[in-house]
């Protein structure tokens, strides 16, 4: 019985404790809907007078409530302690890979949002909007890559004690985040936003002159931009293809892993920035 289910059932049996004093019915029914809360409805329909119905829903609704909130509660308490019985540096390594799991899956998903404001054609507020967003995500490849490092040299530092406990999942998982294709993803990850970031911001600073005026000499520079761009991008798309590639096999060899790494499904080829339509 937890607290929210005990606070309601002291408060009806309290409640039908004063309607027993009132209408001078038996009192031991309130010791009795405080210690079954479901037969206060029974005993509110053996009593006399108006609005019973809606009492007795009321109290059913109470209920209902009450054991919806402590249903909750359980399940909250129960995923908060699920590694409890685990050994303290067990549960540190899991909780430094959740902050890993989940700081990746945020940027595939804000990497989805850029994939939407990428077909921007020719507005200013979708230039900013997309330089913003950039910017953004920059910040949240840096904590990623924070949160693997601390992971990473976390198991390292353990190295011992998951030798003795036949921890195979810590190793393989320190083991995936330093190999040479995930490196390789995260500084193509890096140059691809570079290069769109130059993009965006010569197409901001020149807006006017590409736009409206089509001064050649801003239109040349600004194929250059894309150029560089659409080869950048080729590139990473290429890599972040391998990239899943590579976890997809790594999970076949290492079955133990896959709980504790974000799913490949969610990486996806960028679509690419389009040309001004000048």
């Amino acid at each position: 019985m937890g607290i929210a289910y005990l606070t309601f059932s002291v408060l009806l049996g309290l409640v039908v404790l004063f309607m027993c004093t009132k209408k001078g019915l038996p009192k031991l029914w309130g010791a009795v809907v405080f210690i079954l809360p479901p037969a206060a409805p029974v005993m509110i329909f053996k009593s006399e007078g108006a609005g019973k119905a809606l009492v007795a829903a009321l109290v059913l609704a109470g209920f209902t409530a009450s054991g919806s909130l402590e249903f909750y509660l359980y399940s909250q308490n129960k995923e908060k302690n699920k590694y409890s019985h685990l050994p303290p540096i067990v549960r540190e390594m899991i909780s430094r890979n959740e902050f890993v799991v989940r700081s990746t899956i945020e940027i595939y998903e804000a990497s989805r949002k850029l994939d939407s404001m990428g077909m921007v054609q020719s507005r200013m507020s979708d230039i900013k909007n997309t330089l913003a967003l950039i910017r953004t995500m920059r910040g949240m490849l840096a904590a990623n890559k924070d949160h693997i490092e601390n992971l990473t040299s976390y198991i390292d530092r353990h190295n011992d004690f998951i030798k003795r406990s036949n921890l195979s999942w810590a190793f393989w998982i320190s083991k995936f985040y330093n190999d040479p294709c995930i490196s390789l993803h995260s500084s193509s990850q890096k140059m691809y936003f570079k290069a769109f970031e130059d993009l965006l911001q010569y197409t901001e600073k020149e807006f006017n002159k590409i736009m409206n005026l089509k001064s050649r000499q801003h239109l040349g520079n600004y194929d250059a931009y894309y150029l560089r761009y659409r080869g950048v991008a080729d590139r990473y798309n290429r890599i972040s293809k391998k990239r899943a590639e590579f976890q997809e096999t790594f999970i076949e060899a290492h079955p133990e892993v896959k709980p504790f790494l974000p799913g490949s499904h969610h990486m996806r080829p960028f679509k690419f920035w389009d040309r001004f339509s000048f």
